[in-house]
Order: C-alpha cells, then structure tokens, then sequence
C-alpha cells in the first residue's frame, strides 16, 4: 500500500503532490488535503503567502497580545511533559491534549546534541553561557535543565519586552535581555536561534554582528531554507497556534547562507534536518525546514 500511494504522489501534477506533502508534515496540526484545497477554492486567505519586501511587518506581529498569552496558557502543560521520564515529544507550541510528535523529540535531541558539544569542552564547574535569541518564555532553557540536569546554565535570553516579561518571573535563574546590542556585548560558548533569526529584517546585519562577538559556536534550527531562488519574503498567519497576529519573515537560500558565515570565519560543522514543509500557494520555490551548527575557526 505505501508504495501504491508513492506511485500515486509521483504521477500528481507538482502542486497538488506539494500540497498533499504540505498536509502530511504539518507538525502537530496537520491540515488536510482537501482542507489545503477547500482554502485555496474558498478564496479563504491562506496560512502562507510570499509577500514583497515592503510588506515587512514581523516586529508588530510578534508584539501581539495573543502570542504572550497562549505561551504563558501553554506553560504548565509543557513543563509538565518534559519531566523525567516523559518522552521530548510535545512542542511548546502544541496545544495541551495534542498526541507525542516525532518532529518535536527531534528538534529537542538536536538543541541537546548542539548544548553537548558545548558542555565537554568547558572545565569543571565553569558555567556554559549560552544566548537563547528569540527564546520566548523560557521553553529551550527548561529543556536544557531536563537534558543536563548536572550542569550550571548563564542562560540568557533575547526577547521582546512583553515576552520577557512574562518569561522573567517563570525562570528567574534566566536573564531576560531586550536589547540587541547588550546581549551581544559578550561572547558565549553557544549562540542558540530557534525559529527566530528569519524574522529579522536585517537577517544578514544580525549575522555579522553575532559572529563579531567572538562566540565559539552558533546553532539554528527550524529555519525555513530554498536551494534554488534567492531570499524572499513570506506573510504567515499562525492562527492555528493560538497567535491571532501575522508576521513576515525570511525564506533563505541555504547556500548563500552558509557562505555568509564561512565568510565570517565560522565553519560548518553539522546540518540538521527538521520534518517541517509548509506550502506557500505563490512562492518561487518551496521551502524545507533545516538547522546548522557553525563553530568558529580558531
């Protein structure tokens, strides 16, 4: 039967074999197939669109109310399913009743593999500083205490101020930083960005100055990356998460992307690959969710 059905994605014209993909990998909330094609009939707007630059629109999206709110809604729920032994099966973003996700235990093992690297390198009792940028409440530092519960975190976190504000009396051993240039006064063991760097406008001015820190590693993960077409930007209403907001953000050609920081005397030292593929009706070219570890070339 699986290799009917293969046979049947392959004979499908490519954008309705992208649109039944789109439906299978959703994480946590797939949408269907026919859902996907009732939107597109309906005229509904739809979850994805690629935008013109000057539509650019992801600092006020992200400050909206909704988003704090459904973080903090979510809080327990997720701090609860992440205690030992539960399985590292629930994104934060997921809602309370939502079923064990293999995308989100792989997502978690890859920021644990990155913060690993991080922690057999530094001496015994010396704290491993590591920057969380677009860290929200607080959800990777509570994973890094469950994957190493032995190990002294200077965790520090880059948010918006409402989002900070609401992360600060949660994790009080975390500090809560709103300003780009502070959090980048120092060097860290590890730079972590979790689905947050494409939402900058300057994607590439952000970059160079994370890399003119000095930092000894930098980790993404879960960025939306193309390998043909050059960046673009793309319009996302996540509403399906609770967010009643839309924002813009970056679809990045991974090649330049890796250039630029090979450029910045950063050298790739692993590639990640995350089961996220939203479709994107008018966009030049589809994009797949992945992550990189660069190391800074000594």
């Amino acid at each position: 039967m699986a290799n009917a059905r293969q046979v049947i994605v392959r004979l499908l014209p490519p954008i309705l074999a992208d649109l039944l993909r789109a439906a299978k990998h959703r994480v946590g909330h797939a949408n269907s197939f026919k859902e996907a094609l009732g939107n597109a009939v309906s005229g509904e707007r739809p979850e994805w669109e690629a935008v013109p630059a000057d539509r650019w629109t992801a600092s006020n999206g992200w400050l909206h109310p909704s988003i704090v709110a459904t973080q903090i809604e979510k809080w327990r729920e997720f701090s609860r399913s992440i205690q030992s032994p539960e399985p590292f099966g629930k994104s934060h973003e997921a809602n309370p009743e939502a079923a064990i996700n293999i995308s989100a235990h792989n997502i978690t093992m890859t920021f644990g593999y990155a913060v690993g690297r991080v922690v057999v390198e530094k001496q015994s009792g010396d704290a491993t500083r590591l920057l969380d940028w677009g860290g929200g409440i607080g959800h990777y530092a509570s994973l890094a205490r469950e994957l190493f519960p032995g190990v002294h975190f200077d965790y520090v976190i880059r948010e918006l101020e409402t989002l900070a504000e609401a992360g600060r009396p949660l994790l009080p051993q975390v500090r809560f930083l709103c300003d780009d240039d502070q959090a980048l006064s120092q060097s860290y063991d590890l730079i972590f960005a979790s689905s947050s760097l494409q939402y900058s406008r300057d994607i590439y001015g952000l970059l160079s100055k994370m890399a003119e820190s000095g930092s000894r590693w930098i980790m993404v993960c879960r960025m939306p990356f193309i390998d043909h077409a050059d960046d673009f930007v793309v319009l996302q209403r996540p509403h399906r998460y609770g967010y009643n907001t839309e924002y813009t953000g970056w679809f990045l050609n991974r090649f330049k992307f890796i250039d630029f920081m090979k450029a910045k005397g950063y050298r790739l030292d692993r590639e990640f690959l995350n089961d996220e593929r939203p479709f994107v009706p008018n966009a030049v070219e589809q994009c797949t969710y992945r992550g990189y570890l660069f190391e800074k070339i000594r």
